[in-house]
């Protein structure tokens, strides 16, 4: 029998309901054979599809770590069809802390999942995700929110992928979510985040921005959960509650690059326009002020396109290059449709 640095106590091929960890070696000085433990849940009840549900890839976004944790405590397993793997806390460091990125060694889990994986704790988690878990799974559900910078409003998302049959597949389960703002694009950005490994892997990956501002808020784990249970029941393996049922407005958005705003220079960002605003390109945005140079006048900010305000800054200091907004521009249902039998 051989050993390995990281290694899975559920049992990955057994029907029922298992609570354990992911153990990731982390020799240090105080203990020499020490491990990382990461809760994961497994759920596997017959026939049908697997979904990784996971939260905590940065330890500072909250409402998906505690959505997976009340549906850990929650689930009867002999309710589902299928299998569902449940990671609460993905990257358990950074969560402890209540941090974006790794204590240990600096690492932002959902940016390490590229063409090759670091020997470090935060690369050793993303290598188990993409290439034990991923290949199990027929559909992946990675939750985020704003962190501590920033506010975000509450939206699904989904990386449609390049093959229509699959992007069409991805679109209905996005539908099928019913958030607010159902945010698609087509194709996903050449970054190494958890969405590439998974579509290298051939899984259908969704995702959500569920809130921020270094705090959990309860409209915004409602609509985490609205998500989850959703998605859980179009793919036939969980019957959603009667609390989840209706159907709500929901608006689809895309964005650029032209979306976000960025700080010119270092100061307090004051903001004229808060989250669900709908802006327009050239509109007054904010100013930064420099407290510390009270004489100088404040930096004038402006939107350089149309759009919803999705994001803001939370923090009132800025540095050059920090995102102070981020918008999504609406478009129609149709459009979207149009755009997914257009890829080739």
């Amino acid at each position: 029998m051989s050993l390995t640095s990281v290694w899975c106590e559920p049992d990955l091929t057994a029907q029922g309901r298992q609570v354990g960890w992911i153990r990731v070696e982390h020799s240090v000085h105080r203990s020499a054979y020490g491990t990382i433990a990461i809760p994961f849940a497994v759920f596997a009840n017959g026939e049908g599809p697997t979904i990784l549900l996971m939260a905590g890839s940065h330890g500072d976004e909250y409402e998906g770590q505690l959505a997976l944790t009340r549906l850990i405590r929650s689930l009867d397993v002999s309710r589902i069809r299928g299998r569902i793997l449940v990671l609460p806390a993905a990257n358990l460091p950074a969560v402890v802390a209540g941090q974006r990125t790794s204590p240990l060694d600096g690492g932002n889990l959902n940016r390490s999942f590229g063409d090759h994986y670091t020997d470090t704790p935060t690369g050793q988690i993303a290598a188990f995700i993409a290439e034990e878990l991923m290949p199990l799974c027929d559909v992946m559900l990675d939750l985020h929110s704003g962190g501590s910078s920033l506010r975000h409003l509450s939206c699904s998302y989904a990386d449609l992928s390049c093959d229509p049959a699959i992007a069409a597949r991805t679109f209905a389960a996005l539908e099928a979510m019913n958030a607010p703002l159902s945010w698609a694009q087509a194709g996903i950005p050449a970054a190494p985040v958890a969405g590439r490994a998974a579509l290298r892997k051939g899984v259908m990956h969704l995702s959500g921005e569920f809130g921020g501002g270094g705090a959990l808020n309860a409209a915004d784990l409602n609509v985490a959960e609205r998500c989850i249970y959703r998605l859980l029941d179009h793919l036939g393996i969980l019957e959603m509650a009667a609390e989840w049922r209706a159907e709500i407005a929901t608006r689809f958005v895309f964005n650029t690059q032209a979306h976000f705003t960025y700080a010119p220079g270092e100061g307090v960002f004051e903001p004229l326009a808060a989250p669900g605003d709908v802006v327009e390109k050239g509109q007054a945005a904010g100013w930064i002020h420099r407290p510390e140079r009270p004489e100088d006048a404040p930096v004038a900010l402006h939107f350089a396109s149309d759009g919803i305000v999705a994001v803001t800054r939370a923090m009132g200091r800025c540095l050059p290059g920090d995102c102070l907004f981020h918008l999504l521009e609406e478009t129609p249902r149709a459009a979207v449709l149009a755009g997914i039998k257009a890829l080739k």
